[in-house]
């Protein structure tokens, strides 16, 4: 959708002839090909504006013959970056290519010259070049959280039946005490049944 919108939007500006999406495997490009010499005094001015350098690239490689040339370069004449040291600028001439939002190249087929924008901070500052109101892309829509399942209503444990108690056993009734057998305690006087006397005569 973005890249679709941007080409509609590039496509009829003066000085461009074509605009390209180009996939590569450490992330996409978007390639813009002029018809006229880019003016790189002002892009340079608008890049240091934002603290971006434009340093020089594989000015040596682009010096070998053709066939040769090549085969070691691409054709990339110019790198927009963050900030680079003095050993990244030094090999940079040889070819190494340092790690940019930008770069400028030379169609090795013709006499056009391509702006590749390697990020988006790339694609603003070619916008602001040509002039252009830049309009960041779309953020992607948050991903939806997934709903929590609904808790089911848990019913209390209800309290098992108490069962009936056994009956208690009854103690055995005790036997009623016998009137006729007491037994004397202290003052208490218990009544023994008599044995019946037998008169006995004299002989």
């Amino acid at each position: 959708m973005e890249l679709e919108r941007r080409l509609n939007e590039l496509r009829h500006v003066q000085g461009i002839e074509k605009v390209e999406h180009v996939p590569y495997q450490t992330g996409d490009q978007f390639w813009v090909r002029f018809n006229q010499r880019i003016d790189l005094g002002k892009l340079d001015e608008l890049a240091r504006k934002h603290g971006y350098v434009m340093t020089k690239f594989a000015s040596v490689p682009s010096k070998l013959p053709r066939g040769l040339g090549e085969l070691l370069w691409d054709g990339v004449t110019h790198v927009i970056v963050k900030r680079i040291s003095g050993w990244s600028r030094f090999t940079s001439r040889f070819g190494f290519e340092p790690d940019g939002i930008a770069k400028l190249a030379t169609d090795l087929h013709g006499s056009n010259q391509i702006f590749m924008a390697t990020n988006e901070e790339g694609i603003e500052l070619l916008y602001e070049y040509l002039g252009l109101k830049y309009i960041p892309p779309t953020p992607p829509a948050p991903a939806a959280k997934p709903v929590p399942p609904t808790a089911k209503a848990t019913t209390p444990p209800v309290a098992p039946a108490s069962k009936p108690s056994a009956p208690q056993p009854v103690p055995p009734a005790k036997p009623p005490p016998n009137p006729q057998a007491s037994v004397q305690t202290g003052n208490a006087t218990s009544t023994v049944p008599s044995t019946p006397q037998v008169a006995v005569k004299p002989e």
